[in-house]
């Protein structure tokens, strides 16, 4: 299964659009809404805005989403100004190496030894070269090399995604792996044309930022919608990356607003502190949200800040 909450989005978008259709008597305006797929993939806003989103069809004055967290309560709402997610890049790195017998490493060149080397050198770009109150993170997800006990493989593949909250960081981390992996090839004496190759995949976002001016508006609107008490204030502690920043400044001069609309019941939240099961998170198998708690209140907040936005008063 999927496990993020993606039809949550998609059934509050159409439940938006009904309660918006209802209403067409309380605002004025066009409201555009938008079914983007491969969100997951971080790469459908980018193809979305290359054929012509905002040229094709009617350029929005705002952009608003949300994503469903399993890391917040049912019943709450957590929004905030500047960083919202992260930037992401999908990256792979291919160690070339020389195939030889298990018992003689000595005649060959050990792709699974050179790709260690480099998976515990690329940590400390995170620890000696990004600034310590700069996040960012260099995760390697998937390493693949080899097929039996005693055979020395010439080849090593990892895939690595990498997060950061400003292009700096960014770029000062894709440039690192790079540096890394090649000079790791140098180390164990490979030749040039058999040095690592790095490679950055198109499936890549940079970091999203709320409008300030917008996100307090719209906060306006959910705390005299909700009172104050919908709000989940605890700090930003992963760095989730959306590709909603295609859309966004400073990406496009259209200021937007994302925010998360609570999924896991809190008596989830109680069980986990005493000691139960921990609340699964997002890409778990067990990953399980509160759907009808979910999608109503998505539903009834985006319908809300719309209604506000499009105000005939305006």
């Amino acid at each position: 299964m999927h496990a993020c909450g993606h039809d949550v989005h998609i059934t509050s978008l159409i439940g938006t659009a009904h309660q918006m259709a209802a209403r067409k008597d309380q605002w004025a305006g066009t409201l555009v809404l938008i079914a983007q797929p491969a969100e997951e993939r971080i790469g459908g806003a980018k193809l979305m805005m290359d054929d012509g989103l905002y040229t094709r069809f009617p350029k929005p004055d705002y952009a608003m989403a949300f994503h469903i967290s399993a890391d917040t309560p049912t019943g709450q709402l957590s929004i905030g100004e500047g960083i919202a997610s992260s930037s992401s890049d999908s990256v792979d790195i291919i160690v070339h190496g020389v195939g030889a017998h298990g018992a003689s490493p000595h005649r060959g060149k050990d792709p699974i030894v050179m790709g260690a080397e480099i998976i515990m050198a690329l940590q400390t770009i995170i620890s000696r070269e990004i600034a310590p109150l700069k996040p960012g993170v260099i995760t390697v997800g998937s390493f693949h090399s080899g097929f039996k006990h005693n055979i020395i493989s010439d080849k090593a593949v990892m895939q690595l995604t990498v997060r950061s909250d400003d292009e700096d960081t960014r770029a000062k981390l894709l440039e690192g792996i790079k540096r890394i992996a090649t000079n790791v090839g140098r180390m164990n004496g490979l030749p040039e044309d058999k040095l690592p190759k790095v490679l950055v995949s198109h499936e890549s976002t940079p970091a999203n930022y709320n409008d300030a001016a917008l996100t307090k508006r719209v906060k306006g609107v959910f705390a005299a919608r909700f009172g104050e008490e919908v709000f989940d204030n605890k700090p930003r502690e992963g760095m989730g990356a959306e590709d909603f920043a295609y859309l966004v400044e400073p990406n496009t001069d259209v200021p937007g607003v994302y925010f998360s609309v609570g999924g896991t019941p809190q008596a989830d939240f109680d069980r986990e502190k005493a000691g139960g099961a921990p609340v699964p998170s997002h890409h778990s198998p067990f990953f399980k949200i509160a759907p009808r708690e979910s999608v109503t209140l998505g539903t009834e907040a985006m319908t809300a800040a719309a209604l506000d936005l499009l105000s005939k008063n305006d």
